[in-house]
């Protein structure tokens, strides 16, 4: 059971906040105005991760997040740096 509560927060059964989901477009948008073309090539090289609803791609906040504190830079999981 989710419980909604104002301004589109949701909580768990417990109380805890659980992520907000973002449409590629909202998250392009919170990425300071990039094309969601760049959002989906991101989701491709596993820069993001995607949850599906239904047929819908979205995005957690916290993934969000994670690409906003690697600078958008951040290699693809799996994927190491080369160190030269």
């Amino acid at each position: 059971m989710i419980v909604l509560v104002k301004h589109g927060t949701c909580l768990d059964p417990k109380g805890k906040k659980m992520d907000s989901l973002l449409s590629v477009e909202e998250a392009a948008r919170r990425l300071g105005g990039i094309s969601k073309w760049t959002v989906h090539a991101w989701l491709s090289q596993g820069r993001l991760q995607r949850t599906k609803v239904g047929s819908r791609t979205m995005i957690r906040e916290s993934e969000l997040q994670k690409v906003i504190d690697d600078g958008g830079k951040s290699p693809a999981p799996g994927r190491t740096e080369e160190v030269v």
